[in-house]
């Protein structure tokens, strides 16, 4: 399928089926995924199931711009490729990092939103978490900050050898794309947004996306919340985004899963454990809508 340029980035999405479109929504650290194609062909009987690359993933464009944090960027581009689309309003289902775009959007855009489904909400400040915000932003603003773009390229195609050092990779990725829109961008300035970004996502609230209560208070359009409980997406924070979102419906995990029941889960369409039972729950939540 074709991307569509919004301000002028070109965008890649697919569509699948007819009706109400759900918006599937993945964290940014990657691109279109096994899991957003399973919930696609689960779904497209029924509505009309857009998923998407965005900015800086997979086959859409580069953009580093001064957003707030990269969760408002992708807000940001998906309100205006659905307003290029000629898409009033959305049914926004996101998977872990997911959900709290989906929140996000929801406050950014709420005429926009007509429902929204948060399968594991993530808690950013467990040891893994940090360890993953500190690998993909604060390390690479820590370097950008006393380097060249040239410099911060090659550090990100060899980043250190830690556990999730690799995440560093993706400015690589993107220089792979497009080296001179990379080079254009000046270090320090770099270096700020990338401080900035990481800041947000790694706050004790962003599993909210980092809203008040009162701004919870103010989304009143269906929510579902599935937290499918483990180390890094705990029970606690489902059930604070359930006492504040006063139109939500809470599933309880049926137990904690172990870090192999979630990440080598390999029996399921998805490797995050759970993810099936998600998607059979979600059906029966969108249809009462």
């Amino acid at each position: 399928m074709p991307g569509q340029y919004v301000s002028e980035t070109n965008i890649y999405y697919e569509a699948y089926g007819a009706g109400d479109t759900i918006l599937y929504l993945q964290s940014p650290l990657g691109g279109l995924n096994p899991g957003a194609y399973y919930f696609a062909g689960r779904l497209s009987g029924q509505f009309r199931v857009m998923i998407w690359d965005g900015p800086n993933n997979g086959r859409s464009d580069i953009v580093i711009r001064d957003f707030p944090s990269e969760y408002h960027l992708y807000c940001y581009y998906l309100k205006e490729l659905l307003e290029q689309l000629n898409i009033c309003s959305v049914h926004l289902a996101g998977c872990s990092g997911g959900g709290e775009m989906a929140l996000l959007f929801a406050h950014l855009y709420p005429e926009m939103a007509k429902s929204i489904a948060m399968y594991r909400p993530t808690d950013t400040t467990s040891s893994i978490e940090k360890a993953v915000v500190k690998a993909r932003y604060h390390d690479i603003a820590d370097f950008s900050q006393c380097h060249s773009m040239e410099e911060v390229i090659a550090y990100s195609e060899n980043p250190p050898l830690t556990q999730f050092g690799h995440l560093s990779k993706w400015i690589a990725d993107l220089n792979d794309k497009d080296r001179q829109k990379i080079l254009e961008i000046e270090p320090k300035h770099f270096s700020k947004i990338m401080s900035s970004w990481g800041n947000w996502m790694g706050s004790p609230a962003f599993y909210r996306a980092n809203l008040s209560d009162s701004d919870l208070q103010k989304i009143t359009i269906p929510v579902l919340i599935a937290p499918c409980s483990d180390d890094y997406h705990p029970e606690s924070i489902a059930i604070d985004l359930h006492e504040h979102l006063p139109n939500s419906t809470y599933l309880p995990s049926i137990r904690h899963r172990t870090e192999d029941e979630i990440y080598k889960a390999g029996y399921e369409e998805h490797p995050f454990g759970g993810f099936v039972d998600f998607v059979n729950d979600y059906e029966k939540f969108i249809q009462t809508i």
